[in-house]
């Protein structure tokens, strides 16, 4: 996201705000969030080896149709771009599988866990190796999972993942750090 603040909030009408007065403000909000959202697909699509399966478009639109089914409400920003996050994830695992069953074990998708490396690196880590892994993460660990969605998934710098988490910078990188080593290992078994 070179040059773009995709999570920053307009004064007028905060995301949270829009969140709170579903579903009568369902199309503001769509308005609102549809060019970070666009943004956050072209970055998880860019590694992708593009063979027309999914557009960035394609995505958001059924990111946001899961983001809408969601029934349990909006708390605030943050609980929405993690649930986008997580749905993006989910959309593309389960385009993953569908390829792969097609392909029949065919050359998957490979993401990358370097904390050098933008979240929109090229892929080196299997997706479906790390949609398992993250899920038995997030069992043990909440709060280091939490931190793999938004920046991994959702594309949020560890500044933007600490303002979102309300804690600090180092606590985001060390989570990150961790989650990373926990990953890496749970994948290379």
């Amino acid at each position: 996201m070179v040059g773009s603040e995709p999570f920053n909030e307009p004064a007028k009408e905060p995301v949270t705000d829009l969140l709170q007065s579903l579903p009568e403000r369902q199309d503001e909000l769509y308005q609102l969030v549809y060019e970070n959202l666009k943004s956050l697909a072209r970055n998880r699509l860019w590694g992708e080896k593009n063979d027309n399966w999914l557009q960035a478009t394609s995505l958001v639109n059924e990111a946001y149709l899961k983001l809408m089914r969601h029934e349990s409400g909006w708390r605030d920003r943050r609980h929405f771009f993690g649930v986008a996050g997580e749905a993006m994830r989910r959309i593309l695992v389960d385009a993953a599988r569908l390829r792969n069953r097609e392909k029949r074990g065919g050359k998957m998708d490979r993401q990358s866990l370097s904390e050098n490396e933008p979240a929109d690196a090229e892929w080196d880590v299997d997706l479906l190796d790390l949609h398992d892994a993250l899920t038995e993460l997030e069992h043990q660990s909440a709060e280091h999972a939490e931190i793999v969605r938004l920046h991994f998934f959702s594309g949020l710098t560890f500044q933007e993942c600490a303002d979102l988490l309300g804690v600090s910078l180092s606590s985001v990188e060390r989570r990150w750090r961790f989650a990373r080593a926990w990953l890496r290992s749970r994948i290379s078994e």
